[in-house]
């Protein structure tokens, strides 16, 4: 008996996830106390000695919005396993996002530390930020430390290489279908690729594997070098993304294997 048309949506649904399964490690974050040197959001950064803070395009001092000690996604392919990766952003009312394709590093920042140096002593750090007033914008309601769980997952619904992927093999099911996009479909066959996909899942922080977004994909074809997740960071415990939203970093691999960070794209979205 031929399968209806929501059986052939969930089988395609199946064989996409299982065709396009990539390493990537999720991220809890919990109250601990963290120290310098932790993997964390929000709270003091890293820097080596005499290393200044980074500042956005008017000179003002940038807040951290996340620091990982890559030596917590060991396991994790084509990442740095040694040294600090931090992202920085500035305190406004979109988070130093300029919203573009490319996302010039200004009111926002990634920087690499290729070795993490413990001597640092803290109160050197808080010194230099002694004057540095309380972000009033910032998605970071409170310090909260990183705990990572290496896994594995196919591609999300969300991610705009996912509509063509479907769509192709949904035409060799059916020759006669003339939809170019989703929004061509059946409303009740849109609505099941949708809400059945994402049942049961859960949008996390993360680095590596497949993006979630409230609203969509920023990338497309036309942008296809940014072909990898390098942090996502959901709302959750001390984090607060507008009316509670995620926030999206890509890179290029090659770059990503190079430890190149010059060129990453930035992106948050909230429902």
């Amino acid at each position: 008996m031929l399968a209806s048309k929501h059986e052939m949506a969930a089988q395609i649904r199946e064989e996409i996830i299982n065709r396009t399964i990539i390493p990537c490690a999720n991220i809890r974050l919990s109250a601990e106390p963290c120290s310098l040197f932790d993997s964390k959001v929000g709270g003091l950064p890293y820097l080596p000695d005499g290393a200044a803070p980074p500042e956005d395009a008017k000179g003002n001092q940038l807040y951290l919005l996340a620091q990982i000690n890559c030596g917590d996604i060991a396991g994790l392919p084509d990442f740095p396993h040694t040294g600090m990766l931090q992202f920085f952003i500035c305190d406004d009312d979109l988070y130093g996002c300029p919203f573009t394709i490319p996302s010039p590093q200004k009111d926002w920042k990634v920087i690499y530390y290729p070795e993490i140096d413990r001597t640092v002593d803290p109160s050197t750090i808080a010194a230099l930020y002694a004057g540095q007033p309380k972000a009033e914008l910032s998605p970071i309601e409170k310090e909260c430390k990183m705990n990572f769980a290496l896994s594995q997952e196919g591609l999300t619904t969300g991610d705009y290489r996912y509509e063509q992927l479907f769509l192709q093999r949904w035409k060799e099911a059916y020759p006669e279908e003339k939809a170019e996009n989703f929004f061509e479909l059946d409303t009740d066959l849109y609505d099941a690729i949708f809400d059945e996909a994402n049942e049961g899942t859960n949008p996390s922080s993360k680095m590596g594997g497949y993006p979630f977004f409230t609203q969509f994909d920023p990338r497309s074809a036309e942008t296809a070098q940014y072909d990898t997740l390098l942090f996502q960071l959901d709302t959750d415990i001390g984090v607060m993304w507008g009316d509670a939203g995620v926030g999206n970093f890509f890179i290029n691999r090659a770059n990503l294997k190079r430890l190149d960070f010059s060129d990453v794209l930035y992106n948050w979205d909230c429902g």
